[in-house]
């Protein structure tokens, strides 16, 4: 995506994957399936000004990725 101009970030880090948690006992493997949404989701643009051509822009560029 980042290379069709599409700026793109990972979700959301799982809360006990954060550095207070591990301090606290908490480990990779704790939570399986939230490591795996962690590692496959991202966060597309979307903010009140994006446009409808950027808008447009974005799903193709998705489609494109997703089925190349």
């Amino acid at each position: 995506m980042r290379a069709r101009g599409i700026g793109v970030n990972l979700h959301y880090i799982p809360v006990y994957l954060q550095p207070y948690y591990r301090q606290l006992g908490c480990r990779p493997g704790d939570c399986p399936e939230a490591e795996r949404y962690y590692g496959e989701a991202i966060s597309l643009p979307m903010f009140h000004t994006l446009g409808e051509d950027r808008q447009d822009a974005v799903v193709q560029a998705l489609t494109e990725v997703l089925s190349s």
